[in-house]
């Protein structure tokens, strides 16, 4: 007997994927305080826009890139150009970094 794949919508119109690996590495840098991970620093961005719902934030392993002080993050929705975000960045500048033009809208932040 053969299983269905099934499909759902999602709400999401933006995926990013940033490494694991090199947060582990570099563990925190950002924020105020640089002690929260950048993935932590995108989500409370993304919150205060008011956008939480339509972008998800994926961590993976290894992307390849293994820069020092920073952490390698692409816009899956984009794939063209991995990215890599130097500890001590704000979440502003990270989300223009990774959404170039998607980024309208995230002034508020």
């Amino acid at each position: 007997m053969s299983e269905k794949a099934a499909s759902r919508a999602t709400p999401w119109r933006t995926v990013l994927i940033v490494c694991r690996k090199c947060g582990k590495k570099l563990d925190g840098g950002y924020g105020r305080k640089r002690k929260e991970s950048l993935k932590t620093v995108l989500r409370q961005t993304f919150r205060q826009a008011g956008r939480r719902r339509d972008i998800r934030i994926c961590e993976t392993s290894c992307l390849g890139l293994c820069p020092k002080g920073g952490v390698t993050a692409l816009n899956a929705t984009h794939p063209g150009t991995i990215h890599v975000i130097p500890a001590g960045t704000d979440g502003a500048e990270a989300v223009r970094t990774l959404l170039g033009g998607d980024a309208a809208g995230l002034e508020r932040a």
